[in-house]
């Protein structure tokens, strides 16, 4: 029997399953459901649709798991832990992420996943017209956030599955399928990198208008939906990644000049209660139900409930040790550059005999194994805001306020280099503050840099030189096998 393929079968991506919506986002059961065609013939199936594609940015294989993890695991920022027991090294534990040992079988699950949710959103974009209820307003909205969230995912595929934007002057490599329609029949083939970026920027810059215009649709928890100001931060992140530094510049400013973000002063921490560790300092924004609330830009919140649909596995699950189970840690490499004082630290601790990652605590309680994931948080985009100073206007002084403004408040070391150092500071205090957050290997990929894993014990895949057939991970088998239009990348 022929296996599955993920482009081209519909069925394995509409969930023909219909219950109640509800106002609350963390509450909707089963959260993934798009239902049949008759969803769409009231606003409220309308937007239970839409919650449903949010929800499904936490699939095992996108948020909910892998994809934010490999951004640190495939890099210098990651470590296979030696006090790891065999369950942690279970293929579900992803890894390969961090030994490098790729193959087109078990790179499949992103791809599955966020085609998942691609085919989810062109579902509700094609019905949206059969709805006899909706308001133009809501109608506007809901298509504004559905084309983002399409072009979020073709982001994210572009990013790992392909080689960087600039790996070719043209951009002619080859990228990921651009999926625009639903349907059994398609067999499409790769889009070129600038062909996938070409439709990105489209379909973001027809779209942010729409959500800056329109009246937004009253919701709770509004951190985990798109609004005007969080799709100009996606913009900025898709600008920054090709390296067209003015235009990430531009978005930057909107998002911290405009935002509703502020940055806290000062991070404190507090003792709480960890499983088999006792009590452990944890910074408190970090330590709960909502990761630096007045930061947050875009969250998502990571759970184990309807786990047929999510994950099985939370990030806690992958990162501390829990007997034994977790499957990567923090590199020496990484925590070395972090000063003694600096309390950021407390992001990391000692389990047995390895320091694990403890960015993601988890609210503790009733929810210990749930915990929120930034997907997109305001000091990124100041670090990004002050990198871009540098590169484009020289302006060294205004850059160090910015960075200064997280070193002060982590208790680090002030930065005071000017020109090429400074940006080298940057790119480090990135390293530092965005760690676990997915971002080092699309960095490393932007800046088209290799890495040298030096606390390192594989036999191979310790160093890592730009360019490199590792940076464009295999299409996966099942894909190839299903689509004879399909080509695999170089080196596999």
């Amino acid at each position: 029997m022929r296996k599955r393929f993920i482009i081209n079968i519909t069925f394995l991506l509409i969930v023909l399953f219909i219950v109640p919506a509800c106002d609350d986002y963390l509450d909707v059961e089963p959260e993934t459901a798009i239902g049949s065609s008759a969803v769409f013939q009231t606003q409220e199936g309308v937007l239970f649709a839409l919650t449903g594609v949010y929800t499904r940015l936490k699939l095992k294989g996108f948020y909910g798991t892998e994809f934010a993890v490999i951004g640190d695991a495939a890099t210098d920022n990651g470590k296979i832990p030696s006090d790891r027991e065999s369950a942690g090294a279970n293929p579900d534990r992803i890894p390969f992420a961090y030994t490098l040992n790729l193959n087109a079988v078990n790179t499949s699950r992103l791809w599955q996943d966020a085609y998942v949710v691609i085919n989810n959103i062109n579902v509700i974009l094609e019905n949206i017209d059969n709805d006899n209820d909706i308001t133009e307003n809501v109608k506007n909205q809901v298509i504004a956030e559905c084309r983002i969230l399409r072009a979020w995912a073709h982001f994210c595929l572009v990013r790992l599955y392909a080689q960087d934007y600039n790996f070719t002057p043209d951009q002619s490599h080859p990228g990921v399928p651009v999926i625009t329609v639903t349907g059994a029949a398609n067999r499409p083939e790769r889009n070129t990198v600038g062909e996938v970026f070409d439709f990105i920027f489209g379909e973001m810059n027809a779209s942010i208008p729409v959500l800056q215009s329109t009246e937004a649709i009253s919701r709770q928890d509004a951190m985990y939906y798109l609004n005007y100001f969080s799709a100009v931060a996606m913009r900025a992140t898709m600008h920054f990644y090709v390296t067209d530094y003015a235009a990430a510049l531009a978005d930057a400013n909107t998002v911290v000049n405009e935002g509703p973000y502020t940055l806290i002063e000062n991070y404190t921490t507090s003792l709480y209660e960890s499983d088999g560790l006792g009590e452990l300092a944890f910074i408190d924004d970090w330590a709960g139900s909502v990761i630096v609330e007045s930061e947050s830009i875009f969250q998502l919140y990571i759970n184990e409930d309807n786990t047929q649909i999510t994950t099985n596995r939370s990030i806690i699950d992958i990162y501390t040790a829990n007997n034994g189970n977790a499957a990567h840690a923090i590199s020496n490499d990484l925590l070395g550059l972090y000063e003694t004082g600096d309390v950021r630290n407390n992001w990391y601790k000692v389990e047995n005999i390895e320091p694990h990652v403890f960015k993601y605590p988890g609210a503790f309680g009733d929810a210990k194994d749930d915990t929120p994931y930034p997907v997109l948080r305001l000091t990124e985009f100041i670090l990004m805001k002050a990198e871009c100073e540098v590169r484009l206007n020289g302006a060294d002084g205004l850059a160090r306020d910015l960075v200064n403004q997280i070193t002060q408040r982590a208790g680090a070391s002030m930065v005071s280099t000017s020109g090429n150092v400074l940006i080298e500071d940057i790119i480090t205090e990135r390293r530092k503050e965005l760690a676990f957050e997915g971002n080092r290997l699309f960095d490393l990929k932007r800046l088209q840099r290799g890495f040298t894993r030096v606390d390192c014990n594989l036999p191979e895949n310790c160093t890592v030189s730009y360019p490199s057939d590792l940076y464009a991970w295999p299409i996966p088998q099942d894909e190839l096998n299903g689509n004879t239009n399909m080509v695999q990348n170089e080196g596999y």
